[in-house]
């Protein structure tokens, strides 16, 4: 009884632990999932399902109405507007849409000049997209009692009107807001995953935004949502390199340099097609699997194969792998209906992981066997494929830079070949590169606050100052800290990156749900590939219920 009810309800809050919530600068918020009250939500750019970017022009951001996204997108216009019928024309302001004398839908940027009969304005034209023909969205969130930024986001797997789908999801990690001089953005959610105290782990995340605002770095933690978040650690970690040089942590914190990383020369996946157009650099474009592909998809495992070549100095030793992935929206939305399998015994399922006992360890090498959440890097050798590390995901609302050291012993010729095997609708890849050089002299500095009050204005410098157990806890939705940090010199001609230290965990607001659904629990450890197949089942399943709803409307 105990393998098969306390060991596979291990498996799915252990998982969790391998989903990094860390923010860099793209974050997924679903625009339902804002409360108009509290926050403004922009579209700024969505993918199309044919891989078409369309970016909306700052005066006409995209929005939601009607089961379409609209907004202001294209290159600047001229075009003429009578003015016979509109009698105010000429005291337009920027950013009205106003209708040309061609029937196109246009908003002003600026008026060029008028006559007797019509005005003269350059402006950008209005699209209207169907949700069916959307792949991703990136948003930009705005709290307007804070102006709080949220800088742009993705949602991968959106297919059939699932902009809403995230407000469901949105039960991991504290949020984490750099000023950049002028306003708060949110740059982090950390320790994403830990959901109970033996999961409990620390990231290094960078902090893209963060700005020297008179001699203080000011960031800003926050609980919004509903679960009591357990902070043990908040350091920044400064970083100066020199000029022109990628720096990235790996999971231990160290920090690595990338002078020239390298894209593979060739990226194709299972049927043999070319990925290379969506894995060479770090853009709003990432691949993920073809929805022909899970659609057609048979047979117990639901693993792609993506394969990735790159060039290899003779004689080189080891590889500096630069990996920028996240799990999707789906993987995440998996999550939480992995969870709700467990029914009331959640709580013996975090007992046992807080144990960190035999269960723990079986969920670890499940975990790594399935990568649902963790994907083998295998490389190939003189003796075949071998597994040299481990790619950790994150998501969905980020695609974080991290660093992997490879050991290229026994690894022959001048091409390194490596190969992932994602399941299907899990992840998503933004770029890969490789680095064959030695890391640069970067120097590292940790800085415990100055100041951390939080919304009572109690003092947690102490609480925050390391990692003993000793946590400062936000167990209710809206609460906040703010921590300075003294800014410290640079040597001249350093460049300088920051990232945040954090360590914790977080419990979820949830009910018991009934009884634990043990029968398929048990199959995820007794039957290979089960979970990916349960995971894909019930996408498919879910689409089907979107596509049907929208039909009807």
């Amino acid at each position: 009884m105990y393998k098969k009810i306390v060991t596979p309800c291990t498996i799915f809050f252990f998982l969790l632990s391998s989903w990094s919530c860390s923010i860099k600068n793209k974050v997924w918020i679903a625009p339902d999932a804002v409360t108009p009250q509290e926050n403004s939500t922009d579209i700024v750019a969505i993918e199309t399902i044919s891989n078409e970017i369309i970016e909306f022009h700052k005066i006409g951001r995209g929005y939601l109405k009607d089961n379409e996204i609209w907004g202001l997108s294209g290159e600047p216009q001229t075009f003429e507007v009578l003015k016979t019928g509109n009698p105010i024309v000429r005291e337009l302001p920027s950013g009205q849409i106003v209708k040309a004398a061609d029937g196109r839908k246009m908003g002003i940027l600026r008026k060029i000049k008028e006559d007797k009969e019509k005005v003269i304005y350059e402006g950008i034209p209005q699209v209207r997209v169907p949700l069916s023909e959307i792949k991703q969205v990136y948003l930009r969130k705005t709290n307007t009692g804070m102006s709080i930024l949220a800088s742009l986001g993705v949602v991968a797997g959106v297919i059939l009107g699932g902009l809403g789908l995230v407000a469901a999801l949105k039960e991991s990690c504290p949020f984490v807001y750099s000023f950049d001089g002028k306003e708060f953005i949110f740059d982090a959610e950390p320790y994403g995953g830990a959901t109970c105290q033996g999961l409990q782990r620390t990231e290094w995340v960078e902090l893209e935004h963060l700005k020297n605002d008179k001699g203080i770095y000011r960031v800003r933690l926050t609980n919004e949502v509903e679960e009591t978040q357990y902070t043990d650690e908040f350091k920044l970690v400064v970083a100066d390199h020199d000029p022109g040089v990628k720096v990235a942590p790996d999971e231990n914190g160290i920090m690595h340099t990338f002078g020239d990383p390298q894209p593979p020369l060739h990226a194709v996946d299972q049927n043999n097609r070319d990925i290379l157009p969506y894995v060479a650099k770090t853009d709003w474009i990432s691949w993920e699997t073809e929805s022909d592909d899970l659609a057609n998809m048979a047979g117990p495992s639901t693993k792609g194969e993506l394969l990735f070549e790159f060039a290899k100095p003779a004689g080189a030793a080891m590889a500096k792998v630069l990996f920028n992935g996240r799990n999707t929206l789906w993987a995440s939305q998996m999550v939480k209906r992995y969870l709700e399998l467990h029914g009331q015994n959640i709580a013996s399922c975090y007992a046992a992981l807080n144990r960190k006992g035999m269960a723990y360890e079986m969920t670890k090498k499940w975990n790594l066997e399935e990568e649902l959440y963790q994907l083998q890097i295998r490389v190939e050798t003189q003796n075949g494929w071998e597994t040299r590390g481990v790619f950790t995901g994150g998501g969905p609302f980020i695609s974080e830079d991290k660093a992997y050291i490879i050991d290229l012993a026994g690894v022959p010729g001048e091409a390194l070949r490596i190969r992932l095997t994602p399941p299907a609708a899990f992840w998503a890849i933004n770029s890969i590169a490789v680095d064959y050089s030695a890391d640069n002299l970067v120097q590292v500095r940790y800085l415990a606050a100055v100041e951390a009050l939080d919304d009572s204005g109690r003092d947690i410098r102490a609480v925050l100052n390391s990692t003993d157990q000793n946590y400062y806890v936000m167990p209710q939705k809206g609460m906040r800290a703010d921590l300075a940090f003294a800014v410290p010199p640079r040597q001249p001609g350093k460049e300088r990156t920051v990232f945040a230290k954090v360590g914790g965990y977080y419990d979820i607001h949830m009910e018991a749900l009934g009884d634990p659904q043990t029968t398929v629990l048990s199959r995820f450890l007794s039957e290979p590939g089960f979970a990916g197949r349960y995971g894909l089942d019930e996408y498919l399943q879910w689409k089907k219920e979107l596509e049907e709803k929208n039909q009807k409307k």
